[in-house]
C-alpha cells in the first residue's frame, strides 16, 4: 500500500488475438485484385445489382399489400351495394352500352323533331334532347324505386312515350297523307323506342355502382403493379446472380494465380464474397407465402 492506484489484473492482460486472422498475403491479393482493369467497376456494379433485390421485394410486397387491401374494400362495397352480386357490368362498360341503346332512338327521334316544322339545326337539337331524355328515362327507372314512385315514374315515362308516337304520327301524316300508314308507322317506332328503354333498363341493373367499378379498377391496377414489380424483382435478381457469377469467376481466375494454397485462395474468395455483400440489406422475406416462392 505505498499510494499508487491498483491496475485490475484483467486490464493488464493484451487483447485477445483473432481466433482466424486474414494472412496477409490474402489481404495483399485481395487490394491487388482490385487493381485489375475493370475489377473496381465490376465490383461496385456488382453492388448495385444486389442492392435493388431487396429494393424491388419491398416494392413488390407493398404493392401487394396495398392490393389485397384494396381487392378486399372492393369486396365489401360490392356486397354492400349488390347482396345478391347480380351486377355483372362495371360502370364504364353499363353506361356504355345504355349510351349506345338510346343513341340507336336518334333517326326515330329525328322524325319526331321534325313534326315542329323548324329549321335543320333547331331539329337536330330537339332530337339530341329527346335522346338525353331516353337516357335519363333509362337511369330513373333503373334506380332504387320501390311502391307508389315506381309506378309514378312509369306512368311518366308512358306519357313521354305516347307524346313522342303522337309527335311522329302528325310528321307522318303530314308527309305522307295517308292516316293508317301514319299510325302503323308511329306504332312500330313507339314500340321500338320502348324496347330500346326496356334493355337500357335491364343493363343498367346488372350495371354496378359507381364507386364499386371504381374500387375494382383501384384493387386490378395495384394487383397488375405488383405483378410487374414481381417482374422487375425476378430481372434484378437474374442480373445479380449473372454479374457476381462472372466477378467471382474473375476472382477465382486470379487467385489461381497470385495464391499458391488452396486455403489461401478460398480466403480469398470469402473476402470477395463480403465485400460485395457488405451494406447490403438483407433478403426481404416474404410474410404471406410459404417457403422461397415470391407471386
Amino acid at each position: 500500500m505505498d499510494g499508487t492506484p491498483a491496475i485490475h489484473r484483467d486490464s493488464a492482460r493484451p487483447p485477445a488475438p483473432d481466433p482466424d486472422p486474414e494472412p496477409i498475403a490474402v489481404a495483399d491479393a485481395y487490394r491487388r485484385f482490385l487493381s485489375e482493369p475493370g475489377i473496381e467497376n465490376d465490383f461496385y456494379a456488382m453492388k448495385a445489382f444486389a442492392q435493388r433485390v431487396p429494393s424491388a421485394a419491398r416494392e413488390r410486397l407493398r404493392l401487394r399489400d396495398e392490393a389485397a387491401a384494396a381487392e378486399v374494400d372492393a369486396g365489401r362495397l360490392a356486397r354492400a351495394h349488390d347482396p345478391d352480386q347480380r351486377r355483372r357490368f362495371s360502370f364504364a362498360t353499363g353506361t356504355a352500352i345504355a349510351a349506345g341503346l338510346a343513341a340507336i332512338d336518334a333517326i326515330p327521334a329525328y322524325l319526331a323533331a321534325q313534326a315542329f316544322g323548324l329549321d335543320q339545326w333547331t331539329t337536330i337539337g330537339i332530337s339530341a334532347v329527346l335522346v338525353a331524355a331516353l337516357a335519363a328515362a333509362m337511369w330513373v327507372v333503373a334506380g332504387d324505386q320501390a311502391g307508389r314512385r315506381r309506378w309514378a315514374v312509369a306512368a311518366v315515362l308512358a306519357a313521354g312515350l305516347v307524346a313522342i308516337g303522337a309527335l311522329r304520327w302528325w310528321y307522318l301524316v303530314v308527309t305522307t297523307g295517308d292516316q293508317t300508314a301514319a299510325v302503323i308507322e308511329a306504332f312500330g317506332l313507339t314500340i321500338f323506342t320502348a324496347l330500346l328503354v326496356w334493355f337500357g333498363v335491364i343493363v343498367l341493373g346488372v350495371t354496378k355502382a359507381r364507386h364499386v367499378s371504381a374500387a375494382e379498377r383501384r384493387a386490378r391496377s395495384l394487383r397488375r403493379q405488383a405483378q410487374r414489380a414481381a417482374v422487375a424483382e425476378a430481372q434484378a435478381g437474374t442480373r445479380a446472380d449473372a454479374a457476381m457469377r462472372e466477378l467471382m469467376g474473375r476472382a477465382q481466375v486470379y487467385s489461381s494465380r497470385a495464391l499458391d494454397d488452396a486455403d489461401s485462395r478460398g480466403r480469398f474468395l470469402d473476402r470477395v464474397r463480403r465485400e460485395v455483400e457488405r451494406g447490403i440489406d438483407s433478403p426481404v422475406e416474404d410474410r404471406h407465402v410459404t417457403g422461397d416462392r415470391l407471386i
